[in-house]
């Protein structure tokens, strides 16, 4: 009998082993210690898309200077991110990556539905995501993309809120691996 559990703990082991490795294969390794680059020339400002969520103006100046970090946890199936700031403390984000749609109830914006998944290449991490109690009564859209650069050391991420009536906001965060 002891011998069939060990043969059963090894393949388990095994298993464990092989899932992780397949992510890190099949798509970037976001996994790691972040902070916000705010002197990226290439970053934008978060003013505007902020505005969109209702955030007050003197909140979004603050969170467009502030430092933030983010602690990533990445398998194959979620994408686990703890935010810190010291202002907002700390928040974990969970990220299911297989493009189901899932509802999560954050602190500053309420239900907000999420939908992750990897684009056509393999290479950028697309989330969109609906706020289901959006001040606006256009609920936008915002859509973000995660991608590597600089060989791992640069995590870059392209933000895009779109409004029912065409109109489009931008911006660009720029995270360097610790």
């Amino acid at each position: 009998m002891t011998g069939r559990f060990r043969v059963i703990f090894v393949l388990i082991l095994v298993m464990t082993m092989w899932e992780h490795s397949l992510q890190a294969a099949d798509h970037p390794h976001l996994s790691g210690f972040w902070t916000l680059d705010l002197k990226a020339p290439e970053a934008t400002s978060m003013d505007a898309l902020l505005e969109t969520q209702g955030v007050s103006m003197i909140m979004r100046k603050v969170m467009d200077t502030m430092a933030i970090t983010q602690d990533i946890i990445q398998t194959r199936k979620t994408l686990t991110i703890k935010f810190k700031t010291s202002l907002l403390g700390e928040q974990t984000l969970v990220l299911i990556l297989d493009g189901r749609t899932h509802i999560i109830d954050l602190e500053m914006l309420g239900k907000v539905e999420f939908r992750s998944f990897w684009d056509k290449d393999g290479t950028s991490l697309v989330t969109i995501m609906k706020s289901k109690s959006a001040r606006d009564s256009q609920k936008p859209v915002w859509t973000s993309w995660r991608y590597l650069k600089d060989a791992g050391g640069t995590m870059i991420i392209d933000h895009l809120v779109t409004f029912d009536d065409g109109r489009k906001l931008t911006g660009k965060r720029v995270f360097r691996r610790q």
